[in-house]
Parts: structure tokens; C-alpha cells; sequence
């Protein structure tokens, strides 16, 4: 489960994982602008949604 997680904390903020950011980046320098609250509404409802299944699918 740690690794489950440690490996989602990537999809839960633009933060979490170096790539987000280089691809934040690289999308404002194309001109759109993708916000910490952009990346977080739709980031940490998945995150928080893989976790409840993967805990499920251990859990059985």
C-alpha cells in the first residue's frame, strides 16, 4: 500500500512529481496556464479514489 501511494502522490498535486512541473512549464510556455487548483481539482479526487481501490483489492 505505501508503494501504491508513493507512487500516486504524483497524481495528487502539480508538486508531487517532477514531471508535472516540467510539463506545467512547458504548457505555459505554449500559452495555457494550468493552476495548482486546476491540477488539484481534478488530481486529488483520483488520487483519493485509487487509494479506496487499491485498499479494496488488498483488503479482499
Amino acid at each position: 500500500m505505501i508503494a501504491m501511494a508513493s507512487t500516486l502522490a504524483g497524481n495528487f498535486t502539480v508538486l508531487g512529481s517532477i514531471a508535472n512541473l516540467i510539463v506545467v512549464q512547458r504548457a505555459e510556455a505554449s500559452g495555457v496556464t494550468i493552476s495548482f487548483g486546476d491540477y488539484f481539482r481534478v488530481g486529488a479526487p483520483l488520487t483519493l479514489i485509487t487509494l479506496a481501490i487499491g485498499a479494496l483489492w488488498l483488503s479482499v
